[in-house]
C-alpha cells in the first residue's frame, strides 16, 4: 500500500495504490492518525490505483467518513475502479459519501 497526501484547491487528496486489506489497513490507519488530528470537513480519497479492498479496508474508509461528518462535511471517493465500486455499493457506502468519476469532478463538486 502506497499513500500520498496531496492538496488541490485547499482540499486534501489521499492517493492510494495497492491493496487496502487486513494486512495494510492497520498501517493506513496509523498513517492517517496524525492527519486526522486536524479537522478536515472534506477529504478526497483517490482510489484509482487500488487493486483490492477488504472489509478491513472498508472500515478504514469508514473512519474517514466519520471524521469528515464530525466536521460537517463528507468524504469523496475519486476514480474508484469498477471492481471496487461494486464492493462499495454493496456495502451501502454511497449513502455516506460522494462518488466522483475523476479528480476534476471532485474538485468542482459535481457527481454524475
Amino acid at each position: 500500500m502506497n499513500i500520498v497526501i496531496e492538496h488541490a484547491q485547499d482540499l486534501p487528496i489521499i492517493v492510494l495504490s495497492g491493496r487496502l486489506d487486513t494486512a495494510t489497513a492497520p498501517g493506513f490507519d496509523a498513517e492517517m492518525a496524525p492527519f486526522l488530528a486536524e479537522p478536515h470537513p472534506r477529504i478526497l480519497l483517490d482510489l484509482a490505483g487500488v487493486t483490492y479492498i477488504s472489509s478491513a479496508g472498508l472500515r478504514s474508509v469508514l473512519h474517514l467518513v466519520k471524521h469528515t461528518a464530525a466536521h460537517g462535511g463528507r468524504l469523496g471517493l475519486v476514480a474508484t475502479p469498477p471492481h471496487l465500486l461494486e464492493v462499495i455499493e454493496i456495502s451501502g457506502f454511497p449513502a455516506l459519501l460522494d462518488l466522483y468519476p475523476d479528480r476534476e469532478s471532485a474538485l468542482n463538486g459535481t457527481a454524475p
